[in-house]
């Protein structure tokens, strides 16, 4: 049966069943009604059972029940959101089997993200954002129209709480294992008539969870330390204006995740390589990890390699959002948008997860310049209307540059062949603008029945400067491909310290080759592209909506931040789409229970993809590519119910199917001419679920007791293309601990929590425990040239916090 015929059949189904339900209803009474959550995804606030598309949402108080206080934990709550760490530290979300793997700094992302609205164009902005908030919204499947290109997978939205009508305040303190120390809290109420402010902050230290399992080797890793803080201000000069500012800043000097170490390829396999270097594997524990020793004690004479691959880390982001709504007229209202993030880092990370610098990032330099303008008129102002309309226009730059220093000295691309070359510097910068027009709309064709269309047209140009450049001492890199330009018929220009040394080539396949002239890679990506959704909502009855949508978005084209022998290895992935169709339904059941659900087929052109490319010259490298066609199928369900007093009980389930389609390609192995046809897509579950359990029991005392606990589950994924069939090569040189590396497999989680709150209601003790029985779960598995290596979920953690509110 084909994907589409079981759309038709699954959802016929959902439909006879809810006929059912919603034929009447029992009643209930008002102490176990579900509390409702109002959400923004059509940019209005509405009840979140009678939005017509897939949404998970969280209230600020489910979300500090839960413990939930990372984009790492929110992703293990929500089914088919998978967050995947790079390992340059960038997040990888995937939603449906929809996301874009990739390590650099500054990278459109497939699911998008937004502070109140406001995007943060790359997932990096976000990383310590969850905290003080009234809710998170996860919509799912493309969203082009309203919240813009580089959200096909979705969008998450996160909600800052606001400043209150009256004084009020909250601070939090809590202990966890390995010395985890987490402050936090808010301060929030009127500064004067029509005036009020909320200050929130929020900060953790932790000690090092990661032990070196090297014999000899005593120290440690993962240390986390950050300090974030919101300032948000409101101010109403009329009853037709108001006026929000938020303010964000943050300082993370958290260190880098070490990797463990799966396999070794040498990418040359005739080259020496010492594979006595190479430390054993990594056990299956989720502590145990290697990484390089401090470069003064093996490199004292190279000052870039001083510090080696030792992870460190230094990250600092800022971001103001002014917010207008102005009440033209009691039916239209005008909104802006004003939006400016600035982000700074300066890391290190170890790329091979051994003590040697077989692969090491000592120096991952990198900025952010973003500013965003939305404006838009809607007829959201008040009023009943049969047509409810939004029209509006986006404007958005970004200004990017990374640097990072790439070594491999004890790498098989060392070789004396190779001229001992052992470092390589990329210099990448991005000036990014995008413009676009969009208009949505809702018309009720009946008491029953609305109609539902949008439109969005986007413009994008990129312009990308690359530069692979030579800055150490010996010019070793340099010195070697200005022989090379000369030796290939090419022009051997002479070069200094800090050109670029890439040889310029017509095409990649024809290897013809116009020697270097040290310049800079210039390329300019220009785009565009109209999304847009049409879809129809049926209430059957008060309690029941059913709704079907059709919508395409896109996500825009990128530029690797690689290392390249080649230029055309520096070529873009172009834009991808995906045509999206999805039945679903929404019913409230006697006011003690919600069930939603709903099927869905995406249809995905040109999907962005992390390839490799096998060279004469240096063996496998990294570029992006584009895979022309594949398929995403999939079935979801959630509820939520009250069936007694202080009892919710809480499950969710998707189901995926990807394939793709067609797409031939060098493999992560170097076999050229791969079919990867009939392959899943990377991070896309077979299965996923989640379920809570929460139980609050009134005490005689007058106090409260509420206990819980959080199931997730995950099916097996594969990090990379066809990754569940391709084995590792057996050539006499590799290495490997296990010989099919790039399948994850299958894990489960559970969390649990306890909270006692006094008579007063003023003072909270909780207790948590995450990762129960400390189960040892893989989150990505990574190849890069001579390596492959996995990252790995936390271990068991728990700990106590204590909470006055005033």
């Amino acid at each position: 049966m084909s994907y589409k015929n079981r759309l038709v059949v699954a959802c016929s189904a959902a439909i006879a069943s809810l006929a059912l339900t919603g034929t009447g209803t029992a009643s209930a009474q008002t102490s176990i009604m579900i509390e409702e959550i109002i959400v923004t995804a059509n940019k209005r606030q509405e009840s979140a059972m009678d939005v017509g598309s897939s949404i998970t949402a969280f209230s600020g108080s489910a979300l500090e029940d839960r413990f939930i206080l990372s984009p790492e934990d929110l992703a293990q709550n929500v089914p088919t959101l998978e967050l995947a760490p790079s390992t340059h530290g960038t997040p990888v979300y995937t939603m449906r089997g929809v996301g874009y793997n990739s390590d650099a700094m500054a990278v459109y992302p497939a699911v998008s993200i937004s502070l109140d609205q406001a995007p943060m164009s790359f997932p990096i902005l976000a990383a310590r954002s969850l905290y003080d908030l009234e809710r998170v919204e996860v919509l799912k499947g493309p969203q082009g129209t309203l919240f813009g290109q580089n959200s096909t997978g979705g969008a998450i939205n996160y909600v800052a709480a606001k400043p209150t009508d009256e004084f009020a305040a909250s601070i939090t303190a809590g202990y966890g294992r390995f010395n985890e120390f987490r402050a936090g809290g808010f301060i929030s109420g009127p500064l004067g008539e029509n005036f009020g402010a909320r200050l929130a902050i929020d900060s953790r230290n932790r000690d090092e969870w990661q032990d070196n399992y090297l014999p000899g080797r005593n120290d440690e890793n993962g240390e986390q330390e950050y300090f974030a803080a919101r300032l948000v201000t409101e101010w109403q000069p009329s009853d037709r204006v108001n006026v929000m500012l938020n303010l964000n800043g943050s300082t993370d000097d958290s260190q880098p995740m070490a990797l463990q170490l799966t396999a070794t390829l040498p990418s040359n396999p005739g080259a020496p390589f010492d594979n006595e270097l190479v430390a054993s594997f990594a056990p299956d524990d989720s502590r145990a990890a290697n990484w390089s020793i401090a470069g003064a004690q093996r490199y004292p004479d190279n000052q870039i390699l001083t510090e080696a691959s030792t992870p460190r880390g230094n990250r600092e982001t800022w971001q103001a959002i002014l917010r207008v709504d102005w009440d033209i007229s009691d039916t239209v209202a005008l909104t802006s948008i004003t939006t400016y993030n600035d982000y700074t880092q300066d890391m290190s990370f170890d790329l091979d997860g051994t003590e040697t610098e077989m692969l090491g990032l000592p120096n991952n330099t990198g900025s952010i310049e973003d500013f965003h303008q939305e404006l838009r008129l809607s007829n959201g102002a008040g009023g009943d209307s049969a047509l409810r309309w939004t029209v509006g226009a986006n404007f958005n730059s970004s200004d990017v540059a990374e640097y990072q220093d790439i070594t491999y000295t004890d790498n098989s691309l060392a070789s004396p062949a190779n001229n001992f070359i052992h470092i390589s510097g990329v210099n990448n910068t991005g000036e990014m603008e995008t413009w676009a027009v969009f208009a949505s709309g809702e018309y009720d064709l009946s008491d029953n029945l609305a109609l539902k269309a949008g439109v969005r047209y986007t413009d994008t140009n990129n312009d990308n400067s690359m530069c692979n450049q030579d800055n150490a001492a010996d010019q070793n890199v340099t010195e070697l491909f200005v022989i090379l330009s000369g030796l290939l018929g090419g022009r051997a220009v002479p070069l200094t310290t800090g050109d670029c040394y890439s040889l310029r080539d017509d095409t990649l396949l024809s290897q013809s080759y116009d020697g270097v002239d040290g310049g800079r890679h210039n390329v300019t990506l220009a785009e565009s592209n109209t999304s847009w959704m049409v879809g129809l909502d049926y209430n059957l009855s008060e309690e029941t909506l059913l709704y079907g949508n059709v919508s395409k978005g896109y996500k825009a084209g990128s530029f690797p931040v690689i290392t390249g022998s080649v230029l055309s290895q520096f070529d873009p992935a172009v834009q991808e789409s995906v045509t999206a169709y999805e039945l679903g339904f929404k019913s409230t059941i006697g006011g003690f229970a919600q069930w939603s659900g709903a099927v869905f087929f995406n249809e995905y052109e040109d999907k962005q993809i992390q390839g490799s490319d096998l060279t004469a010259l240096f063996g496998l490298l990294q570029l992006l590519d584009n895979v022309p066609e594949s398929e995403v199928f999939g079935i979801e369900t959630d509820i939520v119910m009250r069936p007694s007093e202080g009892l919710t009980v809480t499950a969710a389930a998707t189901y995926l199917e990807t394939e793709i389609k067609k797409y031939s390609a060098t493999n992560v192995f170097g076999e050229l001419d791969y079919d990867f046809a009939g392959n899943d897509l990377p991070f896309a579950p077979e299965w996923s679920f989640v379920g809570d359990i929460d139980y609050r029991v009134p005490l005689s005392s007058g106090a409260n007791l509420a206990m819980g606990a959080t199931v997730s589950y995950r099916s097996s994924v594969d990090a990379y293309a066809a990754g569940s069939v391709l084995q590792v090569p057996d050539n006499g040189v590799n290495r490997w601990s296990d010989r099919v590396p790039f399948e994850i497999d299958d894990y489960a989680l559970v969390d649990a929590r306890l909270a006692y709150t006094f008579a007063s209601s003023d003072i909270t003790l909780s207790a948590y425990a995450k990762n129960v029985f400390d189960e040892f779960y893989v989150s990505n598995v990574i190849s890069y040239n001579n390596a492959i290596t996995r990252t790995v979920g936390m271990p068991r953690t728990y700990g106590v916090a204590f909470t006055m509110n005033w």
